[in-house]
């Protein structure tokens, strides 16, 4: 049973970090249409949320929540919401690879938090798949280019590696680290809508409407896959197979955005990106074969 929910985890933990990167796919061109930054992060949290509240009404899931769960899901959607924004925001910054690249330190702060104050052991093998892990998104950031690099672009995106490594931990270590991975999901999502209706109440702005079916359909499929599956798959990963090695396979992500970029968004790809692309997976064997190991000494 114990390998069943490792396997099942590792799996989760892919699928969620290679939906996540698909955000600049569906959130560039949403922007790049005339749709405000505001509107576009109101329509992934509002359209998930609507989705997810139709979906466990239809099928009869329980939907109870005490207070104390309700006040720490209120947390977890603000860390969520936050990466969300802050993220997305440094897209009008600095370019969506390098933001990633910067972004997937979340890992080490996560890593960091769990061994400082939660007294985790990380194996040696974890220890060296987050180093390769890194050094492989680094390469694949090769093909943005260098240059001068915005100062609130990069201030933006290293927020977002405290509050996802907040988000992470949180739901592993909270008094909702139980709770059923769909209830868990649609909340956190639910508050991320309610924050950033009052975002743009508070703003003063106008929800921006899409002018085409083109950019409409891009917010929907924003808010079903890198935002739905996405954080549906992470919660049910972090509860298989914990933080640290839900984090290590965010990795992922930056491969996903690549890859996608060369194929619809005509970006380049060079050999060292080809490389970075080699060690990631590498990275992500040697994560799945330490969580193997430390499942057969259970």
């Amino acid at each position: 049973m114990e390998k069943t929910s490792k396997i099942k985890g590792l799996v989760y933990g892919i699928l969620s970090s290679s939906t996540f990167g698909l955000i600049p796919l569906f959130a560039v061109p949403a922007m790049n249409a005339g749709v405000g930054i505001n509107s576009v992060i109101f329509y992934r949290f509002g359209i998930s949320a609507l989705v997810m509240s139709i979906w466990m009404l239809l099928s009869r899931q329980d939907m109870k929540v005490t207070f104390k769960e309700l006040v720490t899901i209120s947390f977890l959607g603000l860390f969520y919401g936050m990466t969300a924004c802050m993220l997305t925001s440094s897209y009008q910054y600095i370019p969506s690879g390098i933001a990633t690249t910067i972004h997937f330190l979340y890992p080490v702060v996560v890593t960091a938090i769990m061994v400082l104050f939660f007294k985790d052991k990380v194996s040696v093998m974890l220890v060296m798949a987050i180093l390769l892990a890194i050094s492989g998104v680094y390469m694949l950031s090769s093909g943005d280019g260098t240059g001068s690099i915005s100062m609130k672009g990069l201030l933006l995106v290293l927020s977002t590696v405290v509050t996802y490594a907040l988000y992470i931990v949180g739901v592993n270590k909270s008094c909702v680290s139980k709770m059923d991975g769909l209830k868990l999901t649609f909340y956190v999502l639910l508050v991320g809508a309610v924050v950033f209706a009052f975002n743009l109440l508070v703003r003063g702005e106008a929800l921006d409407i899409p002018q085409d079916w083109k950019t409409a359909s891009d917010l929907v499929l924003l808010a079903l896959v890198p935002t739905v599956i996405s954080d549906f798959t992470l919660i049910k990963a972090v509860q298989n197979v914990g933080s640290t090695t839900t984090a290590v396979l965010g990795c992922m992500e930056p491969l996903t955005a690549v890859v996608m970029g060369v194929l619809f968004l005509q970006e380049s790809f060079d050999w060292m990106q080809g490389i970075g692309i080699a060690v990631i997976l590498i990275a992500v064997t040697m994560v799945i074969i330490a969580n193997s190991r430390a499942s057969s000494k259970k």
